[in-house]
């Protein structure tokens, strides 16, 4: 790998790495795994689902806009994109099912995202208070470094590669991801806008504690206008979690059930439109975009090259 990407990498894991690192202590009490260790199978789902549903949305963002691929020449282009879930009220809070003797009523209390967790109150007198949330934030952000090359008859391809090592308490992060776009407009004897297709795959890990893969398909249509170009798409996406944890919360007496927990969660985005602009300013490329699904998001991208 050359020197400079080498160094764009690294700079994009440790902003990266300032991201994770407030999650992990931004409540000021427990680690967000500590939290998770907690809660039990069927509440745990509800509580991390909006991180997952943001880390699934962010990875599966800010890929190339432009679909003007040409059948032949040259395209090296490196990029510095961050992506951020907007975090509204409806991810801060679910129904969470108290523990045994407690009743088993549902109640309306914190998600990784909200606020302080809610107490409930058994008859004798005995009281339990569920977690709280751990992130307070408005956005969810994230940042990935990656580099585009093409064009071969019409295709370009895109790499992402973000290695953290374990640091302090937080441990080993990986992301790794590769895309390929095809020119549609090529085949077309007239078209007034650039159209290409396109296909992503990733997996992003932490330690041992959470293993993700992520699938996206688009169609995206731009139009280029001297250095401005507008574009838009729609996007068919998965993002599908293993989240493996060893449960230190409260049992029944005498239930011995296995605390060894393993569960494999989705994130709820499937469907997304995004609109965006980019300008091109010599060897200098800029792009914003936001998108709507189950969630939104906002990027923005830096790139170099041509």
């Amino acid at each position: 790998m050359p020197l400079y990407t080498k160094k764009i990498v690294s700079r994009a894991s440790l902003i990266f790495l300032l991201v994770v690192f407030l999650f992990s202590s931004s409540s000021g009490q427990n680690s967000i795994e500590e939290t998770i260790e907690q809660l039990s199978s069927d509440n745990v789902r509800g509580y991390i689902q909006p991180l997952l549903d943001g880390f699934g949305a962010n990875i599966n963002s800010g890929f190339p806009g432009s679909a003007r691929i040409r059948s032949s020449g040259l395209t090296f282009r490196v990029q510095f994109v961050g992506m951020g879930m907007l975090v509204g009220d409806s991810e801060k809070t679910f129904f969470a099912t108290p523990p045994q003797p407690f009743p088993q009523e549902p109640v309306e209390t914190a998600t990784i995202f909200g606020g302080e967790g809610t107490t409930v109150t058994h008859q004798s007198g005995i009281r339990y208070k569920f977690q709280n949330g751990q992130v307070d934030t408005r956005i969810l952000p994230f940042a990935v470094p990656q580099l585009t090359v093409g064009d071969f008859f019409g295709t370009q391809l895109t790499l992402r590669y973000v290695p953290l090592p374990s640091i302090s308490d937080f441990p080993e992060v990986n992301l790794f991801g590769l895309g390929v776009r095809h020119s549609v407009s090529q085949y077309l004897p007239v078209t007034p806008i650039d159209i290409a297709a396109g296909v992503f795959y990733q997996t992003f890990s932490i330690g041992e504690f959470m293993d993700s893969k992520a699938m996206a398909l688009s169609l995206q249509a731009s139009k280029t206008l001297l250095l401005l170009t507008l574009y838009g798409g729609v996007q068919y996406e998965t993002a599908d979690v293993n989240l493996s944890y060893t449960y230190t919360g409260p049992l029944p007496p005498g239930d011995t059930s296995d605390r060894n927990i393993s569960l494999d969660l989705r994130g709820d985005n499937r469907f997304r439109v995004t609109a965006g602009a980019g300008l091109a300013l010599g060897i200098l490329h800029l792009h914003t975009d936001i998108s709507f699904g189950a969630v939104t998001v906002v990027s923005a991208g830096l790139g170099f090259g041509i």
